[in-house]
């Protein structure tokens, strides 16, 4: 046999389940309390210190943690949400609880003057304030300077504040919106001071998220504004206003005759007094006095029609028939005249005519009208066979109905044709100016006169409202007027005066409603008449969400303590469109299982969906488009997961590549083929199918992409690469050598990318599974497990830069620094610094010598009964430092602890001490084979003969350890060893070197023995190289 010798020259490679002569060398079976390093060695990971002096105040018990880090000089806080939806906030740099508020934050007081305010208030600005042992949220309606009196009514608005609500009602709302009894139901997603907290708790009604509100609503029921386009000479500016189907017949007047007249031809005058043009409008009445032009109307059996006759469309009298008489007259010679020398050798010859300019209403054929002039001084007699003496004699012409038209409308509002609006046609006379109000009047009268209707007169036009009858309007002429209701079709056609807060849809096109929108005129000031259109959205529609996710601000610090406010988060409304243009996001009727960040644009998670708000709307996010005018690219992308697996979306993170997202079986990329992210290029595809455990968020190490899977009966820990816009990613189970290793339904999960570490947990048990990796270049150098088992259970971990922060279930918050800093208690030997190793520790004084018994006495430790049950053993440390480095340096004793007092052998009076709870490192090294080496792939001869004589271990800062072998057939043995020189420390002295290497005898067959190194020291404890000799034979066979 040849004795041989071989070296593993590192142990930064970690755990390994798989056989032992398939591990690579530098892999071992079991790493306890240490970290894998690629420049330090397998070492002792250093002890967790405690965060204040005691445990954490009114910790609930479950419920669900959160962490947040403010910036380097005010440093994090831990957070947690009780099943009953109550929480609390912890500084990490001192354990203290933070005042925390529901609803808003408290009123700002003045640190010398509690009555007076410190900052400046804008109106809309909502604060809480306590008076009389009741908390009210009030509302600023306007500026609010600095040094005024807080509110203190309970209703109403008093000195610019407005009463709200009592804050109870707020924290009611809160609460029952975070209440659950799974703490993986409560999400959070920090974006610089502000925490989104929300529920996927299926069975919290709370979560629900829903509608709440309508826009507003116009301003009135039924409304229509009747414009003027233009005032026109002789033109009736008519209106048909209906609300039913049903139809009136209407009689129009298209043709008359004179069928009489009283003009007198006979001379005398010297000339023809009955010439005339005179326009007549006539009106059916019982007594013509105002009107001295009309004589009689009559029917055609020569009854009289008045204003009580039931003729007109809308039950009145017939009338507005307008007609013009036109009567030339020219002088001849009488066929009796002798010498022509006098007048009345003369005659008038006359030529009359009827014109008819508006055929009126409610006239019949054979209706008669006799008129006389007004604008002539005679030309007629009463008796055309008098003498010539009567010429001055008004004349009178008898104007006959001879032809009509019927047509049928729609005028009925409340009563048959009320809404038959037929003002008297402007003046045919061109002399005479008409002008809009004119019109408008004449439109007035008659529309006011429909039961439950008015009208008010804006500018250039008629505003028409009723919140008690519908109604439609048609004009007559829509060259004169034109109509507005609820919608129009060109945006030309909108008035420039109009009815503050009018509201109409511009539907631009006929058939389809995705290109509508709505306007709203804003009258100046507020009030009617000149103002502008602004896009809004349809009236009474829904408009706000609810159920929304919470948000967690700090509202308060720098000079001021610290304040967390836990608020109903504002969202944006719905201030545009319609339910077809501006949809609510489909997470409507849903729960939100996540809310994410990308682009700018907060992003929800819901069922199958993501939806994200408008980029940039942060402070007030908003899920709905800005106009309904156009499609723009700070539009909300509403976009679902096509798959043929139930795809509910639980999570996300962000690459440079889109938003990967996940499913409980599947992965999504959420990404853009464009530069800007918009709805017109969002696209979501599936990527990738592997199962996924929804209550784990995905973590990025650096490059790459990890998330956990617990399809199994172990969990396994998965990385994903090289994900782009085409094509899929390359995943791998890094686990894969430690299958058995993380258990089933694993949820804490925290990194560090800057320190190239993962560790994994599972509420309420003591052990934390790490994974320690490095990359250089496309080549992953390390990819090292390893584990860490503490003296109590874990609630909640995180990760903050460098520091390592747990909760246990004593409610310890405890902190590990994994980069070393100053204040990490340490001895410095030599100019060494040496970490010291245990758990929860702090500081102790103030001890009391008793040379007698040669004990010192720590008494009052009050903490000592808030640690339930410690698995190891108290001890304190004298680091040497304080006051100064003594022989003593790095000495440390074991505690016996009763009630609340300490009693350690020896004398540590007048020594500040670190007192902490020991815990084990420990390493199990694998079975040793000859080993060959090449590149990234190892082949151990496992049909060899190979008898270990020894093992050299090469350690790096060590101090007191033990060695066991685990020998087949015979009993284990321990060796302790002090890595020190023969007398040059005392016993229980710091037993401490920066290099080492021990030789530890074994003589064992190589398959025979197993070799598990162990330090329980507060000392450092650093593995760095194994080197073995023995004898060493193939076994006489040549392999084939």
């Amino acid at each position: 046999m040849a004795s041989v010798t071989q070296t593993i020259p590192t142990f930064s490679l970690g755990m390994s389940e798989q056989p032992d002569n398939l591990k690579f060398p530098g892999q071992v079976t079991d790493i306890v309390n240490g970290i894998p390093d690629v420049t330090n060695g397998l070492f002792k990971r250093p002890g967790a210190k405690r965060i204040g002096t005691s445990p954490l105040a009114s910790v609930a018990s479950g419920g669900s943690y959160f962490h947040y880090f403010r910036d380097e000089s005010e440093g994090s806080y831990i957070g947690q949400v009780a099943p009953n939806g109550t929480f609390q906030v912890w500084s990490c740099n001192d354990g203290t609880a933070v005042d925390v508020v529901y609803g808003h934050p408290k009123w700002k007081a003045q640190s010398g003057n509690a009555s007076l305010s410190r900052i400046e208030y804008f109106s809309g600005d909502k604060i809480q304030h306590t008076s009389g042992g009741t908390a009210r949220i009030y509302e600023a309606q306007a500026t609010i300077a600095v040094g005024s009196a807080p509110p203190t009514h309970s209703s109403g608005t008093v000195n610019n504040w407005a009463f709200v609500e009592n804050a109870s009602a707020a924290q009611t709302r809160i609460t029952n919106y975070l209440t659950t009894a799974t703490p993986e139901n409560l999400q959070f997603l920090t974006i610089n001071d502000t925490t989104f907290v929300n529920n996927r708790d299926e069975t919290n009604a709370n979560t629900l998220v829903g509608k709440t509100g309508t826009t507003q609503a116009n301003v009135n029921t039924n409304l229509a504004f009747v414009e003027v386009i233009r005032a026109e000479n002789g033109r009736q500016y008519g209106l048909d206003i209906f609300n039913s189907a049903t139809v009136t017949d209407v009689k129009r007047v298209t043709r008359i005759k004179v069928i009489a007249d009283t003009l007198y031809t006979g001379a005398g005058s010297g000339q023809c007094k009955g010439i005339v043009t005179e326009v007549f409008s006539v009106t059916a009445n019982s007594s013509y006095t105002s009107t001295p032009e009309i004589i009689s109307v009559k029917d055609s059996s020569d009854a009289d029609l008045t204003n009580s006759t039931n003729r007109g469309t809308n039950g009145g009298p017939p009338k507005n028939l307008i007609f013009r008489i036109n009567t030339l007259g020219q002088q001849g010679p009488t066929p009796n005249g002798t010498n022509f020398n006098s007048a009345d050798d003369y005659v008038c010859s006359y030529q009359t005519d009827a014109v008819l300019l508006h055929g009126g209403e409610g006239w019949e054929v054979g209706d008669k009208i006799v008129v006389t002039p007004q604008t002539n001084g005679g030309g007629g007699t009463s008796n055309p066979s008098t003498s010539a003496g009567s010429v001055t004699t008004p004349v009178q012409y008898t104007v006959e109905v001879e032809a009509v038209e019927t047509s049928q409308i729609n005028a009925t509002v409340v009563s048959a044709s009320d809404g038959f609006i037929r003002p008297e046609p402007t003046p045919f006379d061109s002399d005479t100016t008409v002008t809009a109000d004119t019109i408008l009047g004449g439109l007035q009268t008659q529309i006011n006169a429909i039961s439950g209707v008015s009208s008010k007169i804006i500018g250039n036009g008629i505003y028409i409202f009723s919140d008690t009858q519908a109604f439609t309007v048609n004009v007559v002429e829509s060259d004169l007027l034109r109509v507005m209701q609820e919608s129009i079709n060109d945006v030309q056609n909108l008035p420039n005066q109009c009815k503050d807060g009018y509201i109409v849809k511009v539907a631009n096109s006929l058939r389809a409603d995705e290109d509508d929108y709505y306007l709203r005129f804003d009258g100046q000031g507020g009030n009617d008449g000149t103002g502008t259109w602004t896009e809004c959205a349809k009236p009474g529609i829904d408009k706000s969400l609810t159920n929304m996710p919470l948000a967690l601000q700090r509202t308060d610090g720098g000079s001021f303590p610290v304040e967390f406010t836990m608020k109903e988060f504002v969202f944006d409304d719905r201030d545009v469109g319609d339910d077809i243009t501006n949809p609510m996001p489909s997470f409507v009727g849903q729960r939100i299982n996540k809310v994410l960040f990308f682009r700018n644009r907060l992003a929800f998670l819901a069922g199958e969906n993501v939806v994200t708000s408008r980029p940039g709307t942060l402070g007030k996010p908003d899920f709905f488009i800005q106009t309904a005018l156009t499609v723009s690219t700070s539009d909300p992308v509403d976009i679902s997961a096509a798959s043929t697996f139930p795809s509910d979306l639980f999570d996300g993170i962000e690459l440079p590549v889109g938003l990967l997202i996940f499913s409980t079986n599947q992965q999504f990329l959420l990404s853009s083929d464009d530069t800007v992210f918009n709805p017109d290029t969002a696209k979501l595809r599936a990527v990738s199918t592997f199962n996924y455990n929804e209550d784990m968020a995905p973590i990025s190490l650096g490059t790459t992409v990890a998330y956990i899977d617990n399809s199994g009966k172990f969990s396994r820990f998965n990385e994903m690469a090289n994900t782009s816009r085409e094509g899929e990613p390359s995943i791998v189970e890094v686990s894969k050598v430690v299958p058995t290793l993380l258990p089933k339904d694993v949820d804490l999960l925290t990194n560090s990318r800057e320190n190239s570490i993962v560790l994994i947990g599972k509420t309420d048990t003591d052990t934390v599974f790490g994974y320690r990796y490095f990359q250089t270049g496309d080549k992953r150098a390390q990819a090292a497990w390893f584990k860490w088992k503490f003296n109590e259970n874990l609630r909640y971990h995180f990760i903050i830069n460098d520091e390592y922060f747990f909760l246990d279930t004593d409610n310890y918050l405890q902190s590990i620094k994994l980069v070393q800093t100053e204040n990490d208690p340490s001895t410095t030997i030599n100019n060494v610094d040496f970490l010291l190793h245990v758990d929860n520790h702090t500081t102790i004084s103030g001890g009391n010598f008793d040379s007698t018994t040669n004990t010192t006495t720590f008494s009052g430790v009050g903490w000592l009964s808030t640690v339930s049950s410690p698995n190891h053993d108290l001890v304190v440390i004298d680091e040497g430092g304080t006051p100064a480095p003594t022989k003593d340096q790095g000495r440390y004793g074991k505690c016996t602890v009763s009630g609340t007092t300490i009693t350690v052998p020896g004398n540590w009076q007048g020594v500040t001490l670190t007192i902490g709870y020991l815990y084990p490192y420990q390493v199990k090294i694998p079975t040793l084979y000859p080993t060959k080496v090449t590149g990234q792939s190892s082949s151990s001869d496992v049909n060899s003969s190979l008898v270990l004589h020894r093992v050299k271990f090469h350690f790096g800062k060590i101090g007191l350890y033990e060695s066991t072998l685990e020998r087949v057939g015979k009993a284990d043995y321990t060796e302790v060893y002090e890595s020190t020189n023969m007398n040059i420390y005392n016993a229980s002295r710091a037993p401490y070197l920066e290099e080492h290497i021990q030789t530890v005898p074994v003589y064992e067959r190589n398959t025979n023995v197993e070799i598990t190194l162990k330090s329980s020291h507060p000392a450092p404890a650093t593995l760095r190289a194994l080197s073995w000799e023995g004898d060493y034979s193939p076994k006489y066979y040549n392999r084939v």
